[in-house]
């Protein structure tokens, strides 16, 4: 196997981790299109600070989030919105199936 391909493949599987984490997804689902500060968006998913901040770390360090600074807010923001494709329509769906039930 082709070494250059094997790190590919490696790259792939640490970006794909990032998505296992139930509040990482949540995470993007608040972010959606818009900028918010670590603040805001530790309270729209219900998690403290300190836990927000890492996982916010780690999806900047893996290029899913971008930052920026002002003043001592932090903002993030997702730099790849195709890591949101079908957001909507899943929700959209659960809302469907949660109705027919």
């Amino acid at each position: 196997m082709d070494a250059s391909l094997f790190q590919q493949a490696q790259e792939q599987a640490q970006y794909c981790q990032v998505f296992s984490n139930a509040r990482r997804i949540m995470i993007l689902w608040v972010l959606g299109t818009d900028e918010m500060t670590v603040s805001d968006i530790a309270s729209d998913v219900g998690a403290s600070l300190q836990n927000t901040s890492q996982h916010l770390r780690l999806m900047r360090d893996r290029g899913i989030l971008s930052s920026r600074r002002v003043g001592q807010a932090v903002y993030y923001r997702v730099v790849d919105n195709d890591c949101l494709i079908n957001q909507n329509s899943m929700h959209e769906q659960r809302l469907k199936e949660k109705h027919k039930t």
